[in-house]
């Protein structure tokens, strides 16, 4: 038991033996406020949520380098935890005593951010400080977690219809316009809806072209210090078989005649020297500028003998032009400098939007796509396409037509005849 005591300066202090049996103490003005405290302290130990007073001078810098320390993540999940760690949070929060964090505070720090970042880094910024702080929590250096509750900007992106692709401009814009080298890539997302990192790290032994199938075992990760190949995908239920379509099967055997009988072991998407492929080369170089070839970014027109115009949106939709001497020079003004378009992520999109709307049900959409529960695959992948008004209509024409008496207007007047005869 605590017990308080009057000390010689006049001040009361409660005193009491924390978990470890250790003595602690803390002095307050009155003898009343001190046995108020010890109670809540003895309250605390009884309840198993005892919190040393002190542990709370912590900063919250050295924490968040034990923190650090102590996770077993991917190392891509590392670079970005560390990165985000010195550029936003650091800065702020590492001279400061973990018990001197306060909800206010927490909150004045992300409305500030939101005025520099997009919602999107706010939250992921917000998310990170929070994990710190719950974490701190569990090792009793805090009571609560004074991040909780904090409102967020609200991320208008997700209010913007994603961009999809039908599946004839697929195969009659966007295909044609990727150099045939990177069309089994193209495809392989949109056929299989795979993920980038899935479709990095595939290898031909998880190939099977004969039964038209593959295995998505491994992915590739990209790093600071190069590409790393995890044995491993994103999730438990993205080790998955996916069945391929002919025009996937054809394309794949086609890149597997010209690579010459690769070795099962080998990539299947690979450079031109057999190292795996960086996602941000391949957008610069093969997306973007198949994009605007198939008339799906920004525009590209020949005015001329030698003279191409080139024509982009900024990001508050502003058209922007300039003249070039070669299509091949105005592509490529237009892939540097216009701002949205679709993602190579969107194919993943569009091939589970495909499917729901062919009536697939969802949990083997789900099956598929390697995603944990339906809910992601509904909320998150699967679009409205812009002919639904005229689908659902159908619909219920085709139902209701065979539901109908065969001659409505025959049996309706014979109704009213017999009502006539009998008045």
């Amino acid at each position: 038991m605590g017990f308080v005591r009057k000390t010689s300066a006049g001040s009361f202090r409660a005193c009491w033996r924390d978990p470890a049996g250790k003595q602690k103490s803390k002095s307050f003005r009155t003898k009343r406020e001190a046995n108020a405290y010890l109670t809540e302290v003895e309250g605390s130990l009884n309840r198993g949520t005892y919190v040393n007073p002190h542990a709370g001078r912590t900063r919250f810098g050295d924490f968040a380098q034990q923190w650090l320390a102590t996770r077993t993540v991917e190392a891509r999940t590392t670079e970005r935890t560390v990165s985000m760690l010195r550029a936003q949070i650091l800065p702020k929060w590492a001279d400061w005593p973990l018990g001197k964090v306060d909800f206010m505070s927490v909150q004045e720090w992300v409305t500030a951010l939101s005025r520099q970042l997009a919602p999107t880094t706010v939250a992921k910024c917000y998310q990170l400080l929070s994990m710190i702080l719950r974490t701190a929590v569990q090792a009793r250096l805090i009571a609560t977690n004074p991040a909780e509750g904090v409102r967020l900007p609200r991320d208008r992106s997700r209010d913007v219809k994603p961009v999809t692709i039908s599946r004839n401009d697929f195969f009659g814009k966007l295909l044609p316009a990727v150099p045939p080298r990177h069309r089994a890539i193209v495809c392989a997302a949109a056929g299989a809806g795979l993920r980038w990192g899935e479709c990095a790290g595939l290898t031909w032994s998880s190939v099977n072209l004969d039964q038209a199938v593959l295995r998505v075992v491994q992915v590739a990760e990209e790093t600071h210090g190069g590409i790393l190949l995890r044995p491993y995908p994103k999730s438990r239920a993205g080790v998955r078989s996916v069945p391929l379509p002919d025009f996937l099967v054809s394309t794949l055997r086609q890149l597997r005649t010209e690579a010459g009988d690769p070795d099962p072991r080998a990539l299947v998407f690979r450079d031109r020297v057999g190292r795996p492929l960086r996602r941000s080369n391949f957008r610069r170089r093969v997306w973007l500028p198949s994009l605007v070839r198939a008339g799906l970014l920004g525009q590209v027109v020949n005015t001329g003998p030698h003279r191409y115009r080139a024509a982009w949106p900024d990001r508050e939709g502003v058209e922007w032009s300039a003249e070039c001497t070669t299509e091949r020079e105005a592509v490529a003004y237009v892939a540097a400098k216009a701002v949205g378009g679709m993602r190579f992520h969107d194919l993943r999109h569009a091939y589970a939007t495909w499917l729901v709307t062919d009536g697939v049900p969802i949990n083997l959409v789900q099956r598929v796509m390697g995603h944990e529960q339906a809910s992601t695959t509904l909320d998150r992948y699967t679009h409205t396409p812009d002919d639904y008004a005229a689908r659902v209509l159908a619909a219920f024409d085709s139902s209701a037509a065979s539901l109908l008496p065969q001659d409505a207007e025959t049996s309706a007047e014979s109704v009213l005849d017999e009502d006539e005869e009998g008045l």
